[in-house]
């Protein structure tokens, strides 16, 4: 998170609309995505499955569907990377723009409230199957007045260090697990 970010990480002209119309200021960073191993793994087993059904499968109507089903995952989840790696995070002098896909939100220094780490555990029946890790920064909207949340997770590259920079701009601490690897 260091230094600057490259050219090729100008921001796009809606992420600066964006910017200009709640007054963020000068643009500073960029912090990127990256995709999820869990979408990327799944995709692979897909696309194993979907070339076994056309060199070995049957060519009957459920095999032909099998392999059309398989193919339109994959394409759809191409898609859906290709879309939130375009976008991401982007630090302004006085607030962020995060942009994913047509979704663009912004918030101000001064509008935050808190933010707290937070890890989810998932399991399936009694065993444990995996866990996630968000921040979760609480702002007070400009049009609502009501106290939404953003989260962000560990498909941003550097999210602890993120989470400091967010933390030290807004003068808000990090409250609950700072940490996204601990066990």
């Amino acid at each position: 998170m260091a230094g600057m970010s490259k050219p090729t990480d100008a921001p796009a002209p809606r992420v600066l609309a964006c910017a200009a119309r709640n007054n963020l200021g000068d643009f500073e960073q960029r912090v990127r995505r990256r995709p999820g191993l869990g979408g990327a793994a799944a995709c692979l087993v897909i696309g194993i499955v979907v070339m076994n059904f056309v060199a070995n499968g049957p060519s009957n109507l459920w095999g032909r569907g099998v392999v059309v089903v398989g193919l339109l995952i994959i394409i759809t989840w191409v898609y859906v990377w290709f879309q939130r790696m375009r976008g991401g995070l982007y630090l302004f002098s006085e607030g962020f723009v995060d942009a994913a896909g047509r979704r663009v939100i912004s918030v101000a220094w001064s509008e935050i409230r808190s933010i707290e780490g937070q890890r989810t555990q998932f399991a399936i029946g009694s065993l444990p199957a995996g866990s996630a890790f968000a921040y979760e920064v609480a702002f007070t909207s400009r049009v609502t007045g009501y106290e939404p949340v953003w989260r962000f997770n560990t498909t941003y590259s550097g999210v602890r260090e993120l989470a400091g920079l967010i933390s030290r701009r807004s003068g808000v601490p990090v409250t609950g697990l700072t940490d996204p690897y601990q066990l």
